[in-house]
């Protein structure tokens, strides 16, 4: 085979080139499929959302892994005359993500294999598709993005124009304006529940956290007006679509996200006034989604209790003020005197360590509450202060079915699981009758919603181990390269939000491929660096002398 090729341009470059280039582009063509058509596909409307969202992944990934397959074989053929690459020793070694995702793709078929419900968990139970099929295209599209794919500013653009259209579409929806018709026949006790073209509340608020920080970052980031503007809107939008989606768990997200921005922001003082920012701006989004709601009390749908308070309550007004305030008096020391951060960096420590402590005075408070430890007046049956079946929209009762079905388990059970997604069949055999108390006959508990506990009864120790190892690895590997390529600040704080929020939910097909997409381009920058396509906008060339200082 010869070693280079004339192209149509008269340059001349070797097949292996060539090869190389197709596989960047089939992965830019999946990425666009993925991230900015996905999300808004759907048919027949909430009806038969997730099987049309997995058909969708299905049909794209296995499309791309043909592709992709036959151009891998011709590349690896045309290696075999030719002697090792002398600078192949000098490429970037398998990281711990890659480990922990090739353990966890071994982890999963093992437990297929040693399933008792093989029917079940090869394809995931129905409407889920959770199966063992879903789980090895995770780790596959990790792989794959990770070593293709290459950063492109028109591409990004394109995923968080999709992501603002899902968010305005969000917000339209709670105030009942249906441009798509998608509650066309739904009855009205279901309309809280479903939002967008994501589907389940629950699902659209997991994407909502993916895709936000990324936004966010533009807006705290980037010194480009068009960027800025961008990044102010597009927050503006997902904050106020976050006041208003009505699932608990994006609130824990929020926190996240808010606290890893700050810690960064503590690096120097114009990303600290960006943090303020953003701050404001949160602040003043949920306020205006409470205006709304006082305007247009007949249009706005009912939301819960903890919504309302953010979005209605006086308290945030005092708050938006504080902020306000807040960031005009750094503005003006910052002006009269440039600021020394280098004599705050504890600050970041000691917030982290404050918070972990109110983290852990509120779960003993909750411990000691429902034991019954407490005096009197300091008892409180406050939902999310008492844990019983009904705390935090019952997963009290589905956790601790989760907790004892993996300690009825034999000891294979507890190291490889059931198999994946083979939770309901699993918790069936031990609680069947309890669930047809509680929920009626013939009713299936699918998982715990908590994604890191599902994993834990369906793929054992092994795999919960190996999973968790991905996302904490990914998030350590991302922070520590912050400094050679900012962008993956943004990533991993969308890990981290995905991770936190999902410790309330569960894995689906919308947002589980996302975050490992996500991932996978998090590492790709780490391999290939950020480097500007020819034809990205200028605004998306924007050079590291543009950027916050320190970061």
């Amino acid at each position: 085979m010869a070693k280079e090729i004339e192209t149509l341009h008269g340059k001349k470059t070797s097949f292996q080139g060539i090869c190389q280039k197709m596989l960047a582009e089939i992965t830019s063509a999946y990425m666009f499929l993925m991230m900015a058509v996905y999300p808004l596909y759907y048919q027949n409307k909430y009806y038969n959302i997730g099987t049309a969202k997995w058909r969708f992944f299905t049909f794209c990934t296995s499309g791309a892994g043909v592709l992709l397959g036959a151009v891998l074989i011709l590349y690896f053929l045309s290696l075999i005359p030719r002697r090792r690459p002398k600078n192949a020793a000098g490429k970037i070694p398998f990281s711990a993500t890659d480990w922990f995702a090739l353990l966890y793709g071994a982890s999963a078929l093992l437990s297929t294999l040693l399933s008792p419900y093989k029917e079940q968990v090869v394809w995931g139970r129905e409407g889920w598709y959770m199966g063992l099929v879903s789980q090895l295209s995770f780790v596959w599209i990790y792989f794959l993005v990770s070593r293709c794919w290459r950063w492109s500013g028109w591409e990004i653009l394109c995923w968080l124009g999709t992501a603002f259209l899902v968010f305005f579409l969000g917000v339209l929806m709670r105030f009942r304006v249906d441009p798509l018709g998608m509650y066309q026949g739904l009855e009205e006790r279901y309309i809280l529940d479903f939002l967008t073209t994501i589907g389940q509340a629950t699902w659209y608020s997991s994407y909502l956290v993916l895709l936000l920080p990324l936004g966010v970052f533009a807006f705290w980031f980037y010194h480009h007006r068009l960027l800025r503007l961008f990044g102010g809107i597009f927050s503006w939008i997902g904050f106020m679509s976050l006041a208003t989606q009505n699932s608990d768990s994006a609130l824990a997200a929020l926190c996240i996200l808010l606290f890893a921005l700050f810690w960064f922001s503590m690096e120097n003082a114009e990303a600290f006034g960006r943090f303020l920012e953003v701050v404001l701006l949160c602040l003043a989004s949920m306020r205006l989604a409470g205006l709304c709601q006082r305007l247009f009390p007949e249009r706005a749908v009912p939301l819960g209790r903890l919504f309302l308070f953010c979005s209605q309550d006086a308290s945030g007004w005092v708050l938006l003020a504080v902020a306000l305030g807040g960031l005009l008096f750094f503005r003006r020391q910052e002006g009269r005197k440039p600021m020394d951060f280098t004599r705050y960096k504890k600050v970041p420590l000691g917030a982290l360590f404050l918070l972990l402590w109110a983290v852990f005075c509120v779960v003993a408070y909750i411990c000691l509450n429902t034991m019954g430890y407490l005096p009197d007046h300091l008892k409180s049956t406050n939902n999310y202060l008492l844990f019983d079946e009904y705390w935090g929209n019952n997963r009290g009762s589905t956790w601790a079915i989760g907790v004892k079905s993996y300690g009825k388990g034999s000891l294979l059970r507890k190291f490889f699981g059931c198999g994946p997604d083979g939770f309901s069949a699993y918790v069936g055999s031990f609680f069947k009758e309890e669930l047809d108390r509680k929920w009626g006959r013939g009713t299936m508990l699918t998982c715990a919603h908590n994604e890191w506990l599902n994993t834990l009864v369906n793929l054992g120790i092994t795999g919960a181990v190996t999973y968790m190892g991905i996302f904490l690895s990914a998030i350590c590997r991302f922070f520590k390269k912050r400094k050679e390529c900012p962008e993956l600040i943004a990533v991993g704080i969308s890990v981290m939000c995905y991770m936190g929020h999902n410790f309330f939910c569960y894995q689906q097909i919308v947002c589980t491929p996302t975050v490992f997409l996500l991932m996978g381009a998090g590492e790709a920058l780490i391999r290939q660096g950020r480097s500007p396509c020819p034809g990205d906008p200028p605004l998306c060339q924007t050079g590291s002398s543009q950027l916050p200082p320190g970061l």
